[in-house]
């Protein structure tokens, strides 16, 4: 048996949120949210409080339900296709006042499930069908390579006339990184967590590019991070 029982962690505040029952008169259901947007915008802003103590999915699922208006289904046959069990959970959560995406994070993480949006449905899956397919994206990093030369300043000192001054000494070279294996694998010790030995995730090296196959939400934390870098 699986559940939670959790405070609202910091690193979650900027996720999706619930409604509160009150946002929802009694017996009434909040109006249907239009299309993705709408859905993702609902998750942020809709807030509730939940109390659940060893309750199934299906009821936190009529719950956000009839409190956000956003039209949610379970995708039992994929969860179970990787591997979980939807009849075996158990959900203990108590928040107060929080987004529904955020409520959504805080059962779904600790049970290995996901949620994505198709039409004006979000759908909780597996975390691996949440995911979706690994993409191609070419990264150049030729400027992240470029080998920068130290020169040192002349010297201002005033000197007899006979005076023969020292060689100065040959500018120091730095390279930001040396090559781009070895960006690469910054990249996969700073990215995508256990994903890069999913099937059909890779990552390949080609002169100065990287040829990276991942999940668009990778490829969005590999972009954040060659951004960070010194150039």
């Amino acid at each position: 048996m699986r559940y939670l029982r959790a405070a609202l962690p910091l690193c979650l505040l900027a996720l999706p949120g619930l409604t509160a029952p009150g946002d929802a008169p009694a017996g009434k259901t909040a109006a249907p949210a239009n299309g993705a947007r709408s859905i993702v915008n609902t998750l942020k802003t809709r807030r509730v409080t939940v109390e659940m103590e060893g309750r199934s999915l299906d009821e936190l699922v009529k719950f956000l339900t009839a409190s956000s208006g956003i039209n949610i289904v379970v995708a039992k046959n994929r969860i179970e296709k990787d591997g979980g069990d939807v009849d075996a959970i158990e959900i203990t959560l108590k928040v107060t006042n929080v987004p529904v995406g955020d409520v959504l994070e805080l059962a779904l993480a600790p049970l290995d499930l996901g949620m994505k949006i198709q039409g004006n449905v979000l759908i909780i899956t597996s975390k691996k069908d949440a995911r979706g397919k690994p993409v191609l994206k070419i990264y150049p990093v030729a400027h992240l390579l470029i080998q920068l030369r130290d020169f040192p300043a002349p010297d201002m000192n005033i000197y007899p006339s006979n005076y023969e001054p020292p060689e100065p000494p040959e500018p120091e070279v730095t390279v930001n990184y040396e090559s781009s294996e070895e960006l690469a694998e910054l990249v996969r010790n700073f990215t995508g967590r256990d994903t890069w030995e999913d099937e059909g995730v890779t990552i390949t090296v080609f002169r100065k590019h990287l040829f990276i196959r991942t999940y668009p939400a990778v490829h969005g934390e590999i972009q954040a991070l060659l951004d960070r870098l010194p150039r």
